[in-house]
């Protein structure tokens, strides 16, 4: 079911919470406001904690525990914007979208069932039941609250595989190809000194790098010579790799040399701004990689349909946000996750199990 899904991603494991000393906002006040819609900030505070819970975590593992409750007020992205703001936005951001799917249901005959509402009314049950109400009023997490984040999400799931289902699935193989090849490359790009600096290499040694690189085609000249056998000859590593006729992560010249190629060929030197390379054909067509690629321009395909769809509706829907409302949304107090077998004093917040 995939309320037991949200149930899982916003709710796995035991969330503990620093103090309790109750969120203290209106959560009738609404937040934010569409055409025929309102936002409460209660909804939005609620989902913030659980984002809270995931990224303080996250954040502590990488960074250590003395980062805990103080990552907020941080721009650890460098974007010029604290964390907490970035998560409010982006919490907003997605209840934008919840609610936008939810006002189109009837265009893609959407709608929640018995059995999805059954789901919904039990997995609330259980969350309230298995936390102190000191914890549920920290979050601002009572009965309403939580039916209303589980329904969106419910109706978004919905939703998005109904206009996915919309994009067009029919990728031939000439577009999903993925071409097999063998690389060796020889940088001719700067050099770095013991401390990481980068310095200018020297009109010799630029000519030492390609006397190594015109010497490697020599030896692939020789009788019975292989990439391998001339990589290895001179210093160099054959990576082996696939790519696509619209890949854009080549250089445009290793690519047009690649394209010239048939399978088993093997190119002369390629010179480029950077580096030397020697390329052959491994196999015209990898069948995995063929197909990794198919899979991927299907998603892609879908993905970029629902955005569109989502954008279009979104376009002038009159969606705004009170920031002074939003602002009442606090970090303060940490709330992380706990290993729900350990043993703690600390009252938790328990979450519901799929």
């Amino acid at each position: 079911m995939r309320v037991k899904r949200l149930a899982a991603v916003l709710m796995a494991g035991t969330l503990l919470v620093s103090s309790m000393t109750g969120c203290g906002m209106n959560k009738d006040a609404a937040v934010a406001t569409m055409k025929d819609q309102e936002v409460s900030l209660g909804l939005a505070n609620f989902y913030c904690k659980f984002q809270q819970a995931s990224y303080e975590d996250m954040y502590k593992s990488i960074l250590g525990a003395s980062t805990e409750g103080s990552i907020w007020e941080k721009d650890l992205s460098g974007s010029g914007t604290t964390m907490a703001d970035n998560m409010k936005d982006s919490v907003m951001e997605e209840l934008h979208a919840m609610y936008t799917l939810k006002a189109h249901m009837a265009d893609y005959k959407v709608e929640l069932t018995d059995e999805d509402n059954k789901a919904i009314d039990n997995a609330v049950e259980d969350f309230i039941a298995a936390n102190s109400q000191e914890a549920l009023k920290e979050m601002g997490a009572d009965v309403e609250t939580v039916t209303e984040l589980l329904s969106l999400y419910t109706i978004q799931q919905k939703m998005t595989d109904a206009i996915e289902a919309e994009a067009d699935t029919n990728v031939s193989d000439e577009e999903a190809n993925m071409r097999g090849y063998s690389m060796v490359t020889i940088s001719s790009t700067d050099s770095t000194d013991e401390s990481g600096d980068e310095t200018e290499d020297t009109d010799e040694e630029k000519a030492q790098l390609k006397s190594k690189a015109e010497k490697m085609q020599e030896d692939l000249l020789a009788e019975g010579a292989t990439l391998e056998s001339a990589a290895e000859a001179n210093g160099y590593e054959v990576k082996a790799g696939t790519y696509a006729k619209d890949d854009s992560t080549l250089d445009d010249t290793v690519k047009a040399a690649l394209d010239g190629l048939k399978e088993g060929e093997t190119s002369s030197m390629i010179e480029t701004e950077s580096a030397y390379y020697f390329v052959r054909v491994d196999k015209e067509t990898d069948e995995e990689a063929t197909e990794q690629n198919r899979q991927s321009i299907i998603s892609t395909r879908k993905s970029d349909h629902y955005n569109e769809v989502l954008s279009g509706w979104q376009e002038n829907d009159d969606w705004k946000v009170d920031d002074k409302k939003l602002e009442q949304i606090s970090f303060k107090n940490s709330l992380t996750g706990q290993d729900p077998n350990a043993s703690t004093e600390t009252e938790g917040v328990q979450s519901t199990q799929e």
